[in-house]
């Protein structure tokens, strides 16, 4: 019975063990990363990784850098979705940064093509959301939009604004 407690006891302390080195390990990533200021909406948290520096660069000269900011585009606007989008990108981009060779990637996923359109309707309500859903109100699009307006498709807004947001393509 002793030696079973003794058993026990050891496994108890190694589990803590691991924890401790896996929390450890873990708060001081967080803050060799700069972790704290990914938690605001400062644009500078973007340019901590220097691959993205090309990427501030872009959107500080294009035409969005006076009224938004990188989260205002990139995340999602509720609460609890844009921080568990937080949490997910951070992560992702930690393990790419940390275990692929080539972490760089500035193609958006179908899921944050989702969001940056969400969030440019958003922004722009007061026409955006009739400019590309060309169900919405039929051939009457503002613009130029029903020229370009497929009936089965909608539009997407970077479809024709792909530098809206960034001077250059990304």
């Amino acid at each position: 019975m002793e030696n079973a407690k003794k058993k026990a006891s050891k496994w108890v302390i190694a589990l803590l063990a691991v924890i401790g080195l896996t929390g450890g390990f873990g708060i001081f990533t967080f803050f060799f990363a700069n972790g704290p200021q990914h938690l605001t909406r400062d644009p500078e948290a973007c340019i901590n990784c220097h691959v993205m520096n090309q990427v501030y660069e872009g959107w500080s000269k294009g035409g969005h850098q006076h009224v938004t900011t990188c989260i205002d585009c990139h995340m999602p606007k509720e609460f609890v979705s844009k921080w568990l989008a937080k949490a997910k990108y951070g992560f992702l981009h930690g393990y790419a940064f940390t275990f692929l060779d080539n972490p760089v990637s500035f193609t958006a996923s179908d899921e944050q093509k989702e969001i940056i359109q969400n969030n440019c309707i958003e922004c722009h309500k007061d026409y955006a959301r009739n400019s590309v859903d060309p169900r919405a109100i039929g051939d009457s699009l503002p613009g130029k939009h029903g020229q370009y307006a497929n009936a089965n498709e909608p539009l997407k807004c970077v479809s024709c604004h792909r530098q809206a947001g960034h001077a250059h393509n990304f």
